[in-house]
């Protein structure tokens, strides 16, 4: 079935904006930015919107023939409603029900969840598929997979289909790390400004990570799903390291020193986590992941490149 209209929720976003970059060089696509900034960070000519996903008649005004929505839209992470769960429920999982109530109704195939693997499985010492038993101890990753469950009960009341992605650590060029968000790209900006990087715990930490042009390539394929199916995948390379060798790495390949400083553990990071991600390797068998190594001194360059004088 042709997906031709497509609509990008939290276009301003670090995947957003390399989302749109990418479904834009295809010319039989008709791109809709949407987000709550007043205007787009993007210098090019897709429409953009400022929408409140709270408000039914927005939504029927710009949604009506839209065939697949990408629903990028995400308010916090885990450190930052750690103290403050009612905020999860305010920011993120309220206008997402009402958004569904209301796009439910319209002609949309398809929505594709950009969701946290990070988060919704908690801590396990041994590889987790799509089907594994969730245990998400943080109020970001209880309300993600609530925001999943959702998905569930609408694709049965509505029979609209949905694409989830639990996506990894992502990295790479041009990501926004003001809010706490990414710990390759905060690391290496830290090194070129101040010559350290803080890590919180002993560096034991196990996680999975993704370079953000891999993940878009991968989250550009749902534009050519089935719309008579709904998929879950984990979205994650097979990069799965301590944050102490994650350091060893950009140690290797960065030509800069610097110290590391070693402070107390955060209750919300998920202390390890190993994603299985053969599900999606299998559904599209010709894929390969950039080398991590090549992936961070891209990055790297480019931040040192564009960095503020």
């Amino acid at each position: 079935m042709s997906l031709n209209n497509i609509a990008i929720i939290g276009a301003n976003g670090f995947i957003g904006k390399h989302l749109t970059e990418a479904l834009i060089q295809n010319s039989e696509l008709k791109l809709h930015l949407f987000g709550k900034n007043q205007n787009s960070v993007l210098k090019n000519n897709v429409p953009y919107i400022k929408i409140d996903l709270r408000n039914c008649d927005e939504i029927n005004q710009h949604f009506s023939k839209i065939d697949l929505v990408y629903y990028l839209a995400s308010e916090s992470i885990p450190a930052s409603t750690w103290e403050n769960p009612l905020s999860e429920i305010e920011k993120n999982l309220t206008p997402f029900v009402h958004f569904l109530e209301c796009v439910a109704k319209h002609k949309v195939k398809k929505v594709v969840f950009i969701s946290s693997a990070g988060t919704i499985y908690g801590p396990s010492n041994q590889k987790v598929t799509e089907d594994s038993y969730k245990n998400p101890f943080s109020p970001h990753g209880i309300i993600k997979l609530t925001m999943e469950y959702f998905l569930n009960y609408y694709e049965l009341k509505y029979n609209l289909k949905f694409d989830i992605y639990r996506v990894s650590n992502v990295y790479g060029e041009n990501q926004d790390t003001s809010k706490g968000l990414g710990v390759v790209n905060t690391f290496l900006e830290k090194i070129i400004a101040e010559k350290q990087i803080k890590i919180f715990g002993d560096g034991k930490n196990i996680r999975n990570y993704i370079y953000i042009k891999d993940a878009i390539q991968l989250l550009s394929l749902s534009v050519h799903t089935n719309t008579q199916r709904s998929n879950i995948y984990n979205l994650s390379s097979n990069d799965t390291l301590s944050i102490n060798e994650l350091v060893s790495i950009i140690k290797k390949i960065i030509p800069e020193n610097f110290d590391v400083i070693y402070e107390d553990q955060r209750k919300s990071d998920n202390p390890q986590i190993y994603l299985d991600n053969s599900k999606i390797l299998s559904d599209h068998p010709d894929f390969h992941f950039s080398s991590m190594e090549e992936a961070i001194l891209k990055t790297y360059l480019f931040i040192k490149k564009n960095k503020k004088q």
